[in-house]
């Protein structure tokens, strides 16, 4: 009997040491991992390519559920990813994690002057990093009413953009976390980093509406060595649109029905103001308020005869929603869009160029925008909307969640997460 008792005891050892590597193991393979298309974005995330990432945002599309043998591993996983593919790919309802704060950017090859328009991209090359870049370039082409065909987009990766002997680009858009590796390895390349000037963000958020408004200058968030001097002249010290968004976290996807609804196999088609101390209804300098006097306002040029670096028109406040041309031009939805604000600024829809008070331009490019609009690059899309109809359904800023409530399109066009997308 006595002989047993050694022979138990090393089983029970051994069964005690077994279940302790079982959980330890368990635990390692439960162990939470990141995934994102630019790993450098996203501290201790893996590496995944941009062709996986989208065969992974197909799969989950279809499935509605995270497939991490896609990515190859046993580790549980989250996916770090842009808030567009959340909500208008996978009709995510659930409630999510943020990412840490980040900024889009522009990279360019030479210095961008006042005179550089960013936003007219004709003949030039536009170059992307990750999906969140291209998804952005394609809403900055849709709001601008840019033709695919005089523009080039390609794909580039962070080790590509060590070729400055090389010309790559005229313009890299790109989505940068602060503080990231990211961020740091931009700064050891010699691209000039910019903000986005000359640029309407609600434009853009018509077609992405998660950015938000920010301006500032480049090197505000750059943070540079003290000690190293010739690095500033690649950082931008222009106040400029310098956009925010934070990516999502999504561990789980349950989807909401909405009215945008996506092809099977979904390949989109293409398709503050000044603030003012005089009183409503008196008149006023739109662009300066020290002016006080018509003719100084209108005026090209200064006091001291220099030529005026800004725009500014002697114009009127107005002082009821009648006087504003826009008032309840937007009939899809109970709303008192386009009407006269508290500070005399009549609403106007977005794309619409404002150059006073209640005076604006809504020719060529600056043409309303409607979600009715099939094919942005046609200035005159809101035009070709039946008169009769009363069914002009404008674009005006901040309105998603009104649209959200009514179950309405909160942008005009879908754009797509693959770079195997076609212009038409």
């Amino acid at each position: 009997m006595n002989i047993y008792i050694p022979i138990l005891i090393i089983i029970f050892l051994l069964l005690l040491y077994l279940n302790v590597t079982c959980n330890i193991t368990e635990t390692f393979i439960g162990e939470e991992k990141l995934v994102t298309d630019n790993f450098l974005n996203v501290e201790g995330s893996i590496n995944i390519s941009n062709d996986k990432m989208v065969k992974l945002i197909d799969n989950i599309k279809k499935t509605n559920r995270i497939d991490k043998s896609i990515i190859g591993i046993n580790n549980n996983i989250a996916l770090v990813i842009d808030p567009y593919i959340n909500y208008y790919i996978f009709n995510n309802d659930v409630s999510v994690e943020k990412y840490k704060d980040g900024i889009f950017v522009c990279l360019s090859n030479i210095r961008l002057g006042i005179e550089k328009c960013i936003w007219d991209l004709k003949n030039k090359v536009i170059a992307y990093v990750s999906i969140t870049d291209y998804l952005f370039i394609q809403a900055l082409i849709k709001a601008y009413r840019q033709d695919i065909k005089k523009l080039t987009l390609i794909r580039v990766t962070p080790r590509d953009l060590k070729q400055t002997s090389k010309k790559l680009f005229d313009y890299m858009f790109t989505y940068v976390v602060l503080d990231s590796e990211y961020m740091n390895y931009l700064k050891k390349i010699n691209y000039f980093i910019n903000g986005l000037n000359d640029v309407d963000i609600n434009r853009i958020k018509a077609f992405y509406p998660f950015i938000e408004e920010n301006y500032s200058s480049v090197r505000n968030y750059f943070s540079k060595d003290s000690n190293d001097k010739s690095y500033d002249i690649y950082l931008s010290n222009k106040n400029s649109l310098i956009p925010t968004m934070k990516y999502d976290i999504i561990r789980s996807v349950e989807n909401f029905i909405t009215r945008l609804e996506l092809p099977k196999d979904y390949l989109a088609p293409v398709d503050k103001l000044y603030v003012e101390k005089n009183k409503r209804g008196n008149y006023g300098c739109y662009g300066n308020e020290k002016i006080t006097n018509k003719f100084e306002c209108d005026s090209y040029y200064n006091y001291d005869g220099s030529v005026k670096q800004y725009y500014s028109k002697w114009d009127k406040k107005c002082e009821s929603n009648s006087e504003c041309p826009y008032y309840k031009s937007n009939k899809n939805y109970q709303n008192s869009r386009g009407g006269c604000n508290d500070d005399g600024y009549c609403e106007f829809p977005v794309g619409v160029k404002r150059i006073g008070y209640t005076k604006y331009k809504d020719t060529d490019v600056n043409r309303p925008l409607c979600y009715d609009c099939g094919n942005t690059t046609y200035y005159d899309c809101c035009g070709t909307i039946d008169e009769d109809s009363n069914n002009k359904d404008y674009v005006f800023e901040n309105d998603f969640n009104d649209r959200k409530k009514y179950k309405l399109n909160t942008i005009i066009s879908l754009l797509d997460y693959r770079d195997s997308y076609k212009y038409d």
